[in-house]
């Protein structure tokens, strides 16, 4: 009976825990599309970091290129690439002739490279707003006008973008859904746009920002050693008194993060134990959010079917115990496929969510040990020990 008592109790509170994330799904504002601007529009800088881009260069920059907006320049900074990314950037620099290149410097002692690499990059450039924009990502080109636009009317100093995440591969549809829902309900977007909270974020692959401000809360000069960059950023500014707002913008520009899980495993093993501050504390508590998500339902349910097995249908503690599991392992699932849909992937991903939670689990311990070991991070062939 006791047991019986316990398991109703999760029951409950895993109801109303799962219930929750779904308004992960349903309170996301999405930026509009629009395809004009007015006739004096200011000049916007965008700067492109790249290391070993090869893969990405020609489609980003050939992206940013065709904006159908009448007042921006291109700043591609290439970060000592070891492939045929400069290469690639010299020649699209001869066809486009607002792209900028530069060659950057080796990264400084106390760097991290990306934020080096734009820090050099804002130094060439002329806009009053800055646009830090990652070479995994696809601009649409009405793209600038729907977020030049919003941000002049809406008087907003620092904006960022959920840009549409493209997941092709089973690696890709497993993991990064359950890890980007996990930071989307962490971060909510009615908190970080409400300037009487304290919770700050932004999405690195996309950050446009006046340059007065940017210049008044000291840039990445002032965060030049936080691999997670765009956070830190985005809580100086809110915790400035400037206003600061992100949104869902999966109609004007897309990316692809990672393509196989050796991209995935090492990408967020750079950032997550700094995502959770270095506090072990939060990594335990993620740790159990993640099993009750997806781990432990499945695994209650095959528990009690085992259970009945053994003692039988004529048990009505064993029969509750098994209805409940059974509504959790759906409950899970369908959480599972609303998830599925806001990313855009085949519903039967919905099924993966144990084997996604599991290995979100394993990237968190890597991360921390990584860190707190001082082996260090690695990303883009280099090693950040922080």
């Amino acid at each position: 009976m006791l047991l019986l008592v316990f398991v109703s109790l999760f029951t409950i509170l895993l109801t109303l825990f799962l219930l929750s994330l779904l308004k992960t799904f349903r309170t996301r504002e999405e930026l509009e599309a629009l395809d004009s601007v007015g006739e004096n529009s200011p000049l916007v800088s965008i700067i492109v970091p790249m290391r070993n881009e090869e893969r990405n260069t020609r489609r980003c920059i050939e992206s940013l290129c065709s904006q159908r907006y009448p007042n921006f320049e291109i700043i591609a900074v290439d970060d000592r690439s070891e492939d045929k990314t400069l290469n690639i950037l010299k020649e699209l620099a001869s066809k486009f002739s607002n792209l900028k290149i530069i060659e950057g410097t080796p990264t400084p002692d106390g760097w991290v490279g990306k934020n080096h690499a734009l820090w050099q990059g804002v130094k060439l450039a002329k806009g009053n707003w800055l646009l830090f924009v990652d070479a995994d990502t696809v601009s649409e080109p009405y793209m600038l006008s729907s977020v030049i636009k919003y941000v002049e009317e809406e008087k907003v100093d620092m904006f960022s973008i959920s840009t549409h995440q493209v997941m092709e591969t089973f690696w890709e549809r497993v993991i990064q859904p359950i890890i980007l829902s996990s930071i989307y309900r962490a971060f909510p977007q009615k908190k970080i746009n409400d300037p009487k909270s304290k919770i700050a974020a932004a999405n690195g692959q996309f950050i446009l920002i006046r340059r007065s401000v940017y210049e008044a809360v000291g840039g990445h000069l002032a965060v030049k050693n936080r691999i997670v960059e765009d956070f830190a950023l985005a809580n100086l500014v809110k915790s400035s008194g400037y206003r600061l707002r992100v949104m869902r913008g999966t109609k004007v520009i897309k990316t692809r993060m990672y393509t196989n899980f050796s991209e995935i495993w090492e990408g967020w093993t750079k950032n997550l134990f700094f995502g959770l501050g270095k506090k072990w504390i939060l990594v335990a508590f993620s740790i159990v959010i993640l099993l009750a998500r997806g781990i432990i339902p499945p695994i209650l349910f095959a528990w009690s079917l085992i259970n009945l097995a053994l003692l039988g249908v004529d048990t009505p503690a064993s029969l509750l115990i098994l209805a409940e599991s059974v509504f959790l392992l759906v409950l899970t699932i369908y959480v599972g496929l609303r998830t599925a849909q806001f990313f855009r992937i085949p519903s039967y991903y919905s099924l993966t969510v144990p084997l996604g939670a599991a290995v979100y689990i394993a990237v968190i311990l890597s991360s921390a040990y990584k860190v707190a070991s001082g082996i260090g991070v690695t990303w883009k062939n280099r090693v950040y020990r922080l």
